[in-house]
């Protein structure tokens, strides 16, 4: 039988890519057995390989299906045109845009505030005498300019006690200042202030007059309890010049010599410092 089979197959070769094998085996007994195995590989195509055959028994045959065999290309297109077929490629991916934090903007400072002030002043004369038994009280108002830059006007009168005299000399001043915050959206800002103003001195009840230009330059803290409340307190340091009286000279024996003005026609000046501590409202 197996002579029989080397000498009944027969072997055809189309080309180098295409291969096919095929042979039978017959007895005269009624069986007849064919069977056949190919090989191909079309050009740009994967290899695949069948395997095919036959089995007569009696008056009917019986013809197992074709298999085919499915193996791996020869080439990865991915190389050639980009696009991955084989291996697979993972899915591009899209980047998340990034989170950006909404930006808060600061709101505005208040601008507008109006208030109280208290404090004290001393006086010192060019005879060297210096006066400090005094108290000082008025009403202010700030305006904010810029962010820093503030305008403030204050209305205030002093009054001094001489040799237990209560309002031996009382001044009434209208003034105006100049500030400047450091760091003004903090709850403590510090300032720096300049100013003038005029005031007008009044000694022994009316007895004697005179009025007075004044310049003056300070430091403070201011104190933001809340945007609408603050507590400020700062010490200036000024000078005062007369500039015009309704008498010439003081009564004989009126008050001591320590808390009167120059007299006009002089070069004299009168310097003092002053303490104050101010609450004022916000709007």
């Amino acid at each position: 039988m197996i002579g029989a089979l080397v000498f009944a197959s027969s072997i055809g070769v189309a080309n180098a890519d295409h291969i096919r094998f095929s042979g039978g085996v017959h007895w005269s007994g009624g069986v007849h057995v064919s069977a056949s195995y190919g090989y191909s590989r079309p050009i740009y195509r994967p290899y695949r390989y069948s395997v095919g055959g036959s089995v007569y028994v009696g008056p009917t045959y019986y013809q197992p299906r074709p298999y085919y065999y499915y193996y791996y290309p020869s080439y990865v297109p991915s190389y050639y045109y980009g696009v991955s077929y084989y291996p697979v490629e993972p899915a591009p991916s899209v980047a998340a845009p990034a989170t950006v934090a909404p930006v808060v903007a600061e709101p505005p400072l208040k601008r507008f505030g109006i208030g109280l002030f208290a404090g004290a002043s001393a006086v010192s004369t060019p005879y060297g005498d210096s006066m400090h038994q005094s108290n000082d009280l008025g009403l202010l108002a700030r305006f904010r300019l810029t962010q820093g830059l503030i305008i403030e006007g204050d209305l205030a009168k002093t009054s001094y006690n001489v040799d237990g005299v209560d309002s031996a000399r009382v001044d009434r001043r209208l003034g105006v200042s100049l500030l400047y915050e450091i760091a003004a959206r903090h709850r403590f800002a510090p300032y720096l202030l300049i100013g003038t103003g005029i005031n007008q001195a009044d000694i022994g009840d009316g007895e004697y007059q005179t009025t007075q230009s004044f310049g003056e330059v300070g430091a403070g803290l201011r104190w933001a309890i809340s945007r609408n409340f603050h507590l400020a307190a700062d010490i200036r340091a000024g000078s005062r010049a007369t500039v015009g009286s309704n008498n010439e000279s003081v009564p004989d024996g009126a008050v001591a010599r320590s808390i009167n003005p120059p007299a006009p026609n002089t070069d004299e000046n009168e310097n003092y410092t002053r303490f104050r501590l101010a609450a004022l409202l916000y709007f």
